[in-house]
């Protein structure tokens, strides 16, 4: 009797251990473009939504395609340039975070920019509040080669966000 009540005990614990694993790895995963990639909102989402690539250029003449995913109230966007502009080796500067906060309606004196490495690369993550709303937007913008390089924004839910900082995985596919 008492192997059977040790047995039941050890798989009690057995099986809940593996739910608790279950709960925290709920990974979801995403194909646009040359772009592949997988991220843990920390919450199921079966919720993916790809727009159509829109091609654009610069002042300088420079082509560029950006490629959105929308899942579970997450917005990533991967920007790809037709030729290698961007220097991977040095660190990600703020103003591009800071100018989509800014043009997202966030109130300038509420930003706050941090320097981290996102999917190995260089990366800042920023977070602003829009008065106007009584929300705060999070974004990140992070390296991913030296032709593109990807944003997430997530609009009130920091700890979703941070799960996202520490999940996402992208690769680009060769051109």
């Amino acid at each position: 009797m008492k192997i059977k009540a040790t047995f039941f005990v050890v798989m009690v614990v057995v099986l809940a251990a593996f739910c608790v694993t279950l709960a925290f790895g709920i990974v979801t995963t995403f194909k646009t473009g040359p772009f592949t990639g997988s991220i843990d909102l920390g919450v199921p989402c079966n919720d993916v939504n790809m727009s159509k690539p829109v091609s654009s250029e610069l002042l300088s003449g420079d082509k560029y395609t950006n490629y959105d995913v929308n899942m579970c109230n997450v917005r990533l966007t991967f920007t790809r340039f037709d030729k290698p502009l961007l220097d991977v080796t040095s660190v990600m500067g703020n103003v591009g975070v800071e100018t989509s906060l800014i043009i997202s309606g966030c109130d300038k004196d509420t930003i706050s920019l941090y320097p981290r490495e996102i999917n190995k690369m260089s990366g800042t993550v920023g977070k602003g509040y829009k008065s106007e709303s009584g929300s705060t937007l999070y974004m990140a913008r992070y390296y991913i080669s030296s032709y593109a390089f990807g944003d997430i924004q997530i609009w009130d839910n920091e700890t979703m966000m941070i799960s996202a900082l520490k999940t996402i995985h992208v690769t680009e596919a060769a051109t």
